[in-house]
């Protein structure tokens, strides 16, 4: 029994043992499958993301270039204001943040009562009592005269609102409206002064449009046809075609003409027809001009006809139409010949010219409608130079003795253009005889020989520049010549002693010789071929930093490499460092040719360089107790091939020629102090932006 209960017991624990192993593998197949379906739907919903994502992206870049070509094309500038965090954003015209300003700092752009209006309206937004707003502000006043203040149009809009439904962005867009301002109060003066004169007018007015309407009709020509309700007609759409005079007129084709290069107005179409008067029993005889309008571009804008009633004056003057019609085309023509006269006085400076020898007078005319101005001959001789009046006095005896010939004198005057020289007129004049034979007066013309004489001027001095240049370029081919020729000698004599009996011991002599003189020639070319791009032009100056306190020492060392052994050389820098804008290559040459100068013409005691920064110029000063120049050799100094004979380092005499040309196309300036015995001092000034400097002695940046 006992042994029946055990096996039993452990048959039953055998098969809770096996129920218990079962369920935990349904349990590790749950959750298994529950963790791949997760895995399946976050990869799922991610991809969703993803594609929301895209497809939110490629619409805000739509909307962004929309947004950019929107405020590119009405030229708009566009800012939010943080109601919750009280600042100002500029927006670019992609639409992103650009620049941060506090309210008192985005204030300065504006007028303080406008900024006041502007807060008002965000405050109004805050408070949910409108959602948007536009409004006109002024900028602030400018600083400088020459500009001018602006005026904005604003339009507030709510941004972005929070969980309560409460604005917390604000955004505002600006169109600068200045100029169009501007042309709407011109435009609104040209239209208020067009209407008064069009009302007030003491002849008919009638306007017609582009296509031909009848648009405004003056009280002038109301009372003419007749006419009692303006309203009425222009309600009738009455067109020019209706008009019998007009039938025919096609406005677009309608051209102007220059009546007169004076007056710049244009010939209007002049119609004499019988018009059916309105409300008015008969007919009458109107007279109508018809002036077409076009605007800047020349496409039509309307047809102004000004026009009166003449039936009284044709019907009492019929029988002299013809006459009177004669009479006109000779006024007519008469006019345009006086007007021809006058532009032809205008366009070319000439004014007519009247002396009267009983008076003793001068009348000047600019046209011949009047006098300009009367000249006594006492006044004409003070307008005159001193050396002129001899000369004038000689043409007014002629002329008060009523000399039968005319004459033409130039007279140099005291009198000033607007260029501020001196003015020179020509007379001609001529006798003008009666009936009788007996000269009444002198006519003729006065003409500003200024400019022709001037020209004249600049043409004798061009030409004696040019045989100047002439001149120098003969004496700078003379003097190269010569400088070339003198070591090309030295170097075919020493070579032609190669070839004759010599012992081996004067062969390095003689190729030491020849060598000295190569590297002279070749230093004598290069000079003058640098000189040659520096008078073209063609040398490039490049500015950039330089620590211009680590270079100089070297500088001046590299020039005075040659000095002589008894000779102290002093270097007074007083930075540890100074960065400029200079063109290194260029300055560093200016200073070593000046060293090596120094150098070449100090033979015993001390060569001295230095430098500040003053002013916004590098200040250079480079002096030797050398053996000086006397005045003609100083003035001479920068001439090319102008040097003196100093032995055998005389130098090619273009270094100090080349050294003033650099200094000068940098825009500095150069000085050069000598006596004779008592040295040299050379004196370099260039303009140049300093970045910071380190002295010996303190920092300052």
């Amino acid at each position: 029994m006992a042994v029946l209960a055990m096996t039993t017991l452990a048959a039953h624990a055998q098969e809770e043992n096996m129920e218990t192993i079962l369920d935990v593998h349904h349990v590790m197949a749950y959750l298994v499958a529950t963790f791949l379906i997760s895995v399946f739907l976050m990869v799922f919903y991610n991809r969703i993301i993803y594609y929301r994502e895209k497809d939110v992206t490629k619409t805000s870049k739509q909307l962004i270039a929309q947004l950019s070509l929107i405020m590119d094309a009405n030229k708009t500038d566009a800012w939010t204001y943080d109601i919750e965090k009280n600042y100002y954003t500029l927006l670019t015209d992609k639409g992103n943040s650009e620049k941060t300003y506090a309210p008192i700092d985005f204030s300065q752009y504006y007028d303080r009562d406008d900024f006041s209006e502007l807060i008002q309206a965000i405050n109004d937004m805050r408070d949910r009592l409108v959602t948007t707003k536009t409004l006109r502000v002024k900028s602030a006043m400018p600083r400088e005269a020459t500009e001018e203040q602006r005026t904005f149009e604003i339009t507030i809009s709510i941004l972005r609102k929070n969980r309560k439904r409460r604005p917390t962005i604000v955004v505002g867009t600006q169109r600068d409206i200045t100029e169009e301002q501007a042309r709407t109060e011109n435009t609104k003066k040209l239209m208020l002064r067009y209407q008064t004169v069009f009302e007030s007018s003491l002849v008919d007015m009638v306007f017609y449009d582009a296509n031909g309407n009848l648009t405004q009709i003056n009280e002038k020509a109301m009372e003419t046809f007749g006419i009692t309700d303006r309203k009425a007609l222009l309600k009738q759409r009455v067109k020019i075609t209706d008009i019998p005079s007009y039938r025919d007129i096609d406005i677009h084709a309608m051209e102007p003409t220059q009546l007169s290069s004076i007056t710049d107005i244009d010939e209007v179409k002049k119609t004499d027809e019988r018009v059916p008067q309105a409300n008015v029993h008969g007919k009458m005889y109107y007279e109508a001009d018809l002036s077409p309008i076009f605007d800047n571009d020349h496409n039509i804008q309307g047809v102004i006809v000004a026009g009166r009633n003449i039936t009284d004056m044709v019907e009492s003057n019929h029988h002299q139409k013809r006459g009177a019609l004669l009479l006109e085309k000779r006024t007519k023509e008469i006019q345009e010949y006086i007007q021809n006269i006058n532009y032809l006085l205008k366009v070319s400076d000439v004014r007519l010219i009247n002396y009267y020898p009983d008076t003793h007078v001068l009348e000047v005319s600019s046209d011949l409608n009047h006098v300009e101005y009367k000249l006594p001959q006492l006044r004409a001789f003070i307008m005159l130079h001193s050396e002129e009046r001899n000369k004038a006095e000689r043409i007014f005896c002629r002329m008060d003795r009523r000399h039968p010939g005319s004459f033409s004198e130039t007279f140099h005057t005291i009198m000033r253009d607007k260029e501020g020289r001196d003015v020179y007129l020509n007379f001609q004049m001529m006798p003008i005889e009666n009936k009788e034979g007996q000269i009444t007066h002198y006519m003729g013309m006065c003409r500003n020989q200024t400019e022709m004489t001037y020209t004249e001027k600049r043409l004798r001095e061009e030409t004696a520049k040019a045989q100047e240049a002439e001149q120098l370029k003969n004496t700078f081919l003379l003097n190269m010549s010569y400088e070339l020729r003198t070591p090309l000698n030295a170097v075919i004599g020493f070579a032609e002693l190669f070839g004759a009996e010599h012992s081996e011991e004067d062969e390095p002599i003689f190729a030491e010789e020849i060598k000295k003189n190569t590297n002279a020639l070749l230093k004598l070319i290069n000079d003058i071929l640098f000189l040659s791009r520096l008078d073209a032009h063609m040398i490039e100056f490049n500015y950039e930093d330089t620590d211009f306190a680590m270079l100089f020492d070297g500088w001046c060392y590299m020039g005075w490499s040659g000095m002589n052994p008894g000779v102290k050389t002093v270097v007074e820098n007083p930075y540890n460092s100074m960065l400029v804008k200079i063109d290194q290559q260029n300055l560093g040459m200016v200073i070593q040719k000046i060293c090596i100068y120094s150098a070449l013409n100090t033979r015993e005691g001390i060569v001295r360089a230095k430098y500040e920064y003053r002013h916004g110029e590098l200040m250079i000063t480079i002096e030797d107790s050398g053996n000086g120049m006397d005045a003609q050799a100083l003035q001479k100094a920068f001439e090319r091939f102008a040097r003196e004979d100093n032995g055998e380092n005389s130098g090619t005499g273009l270094d100090l020629p080349i050294v003033k040309e650099l200094v000068e196309q940098m825009n500095g300036a150069i000085e050069l102090q000598s006596e004779p015995g008592k040295g040299s001092t050379f004196f370099v000034s260039i303009p140049c932006e300093m970045t910071s400097m380190e002295k010996k002695s303190e920092i300052i940046i």
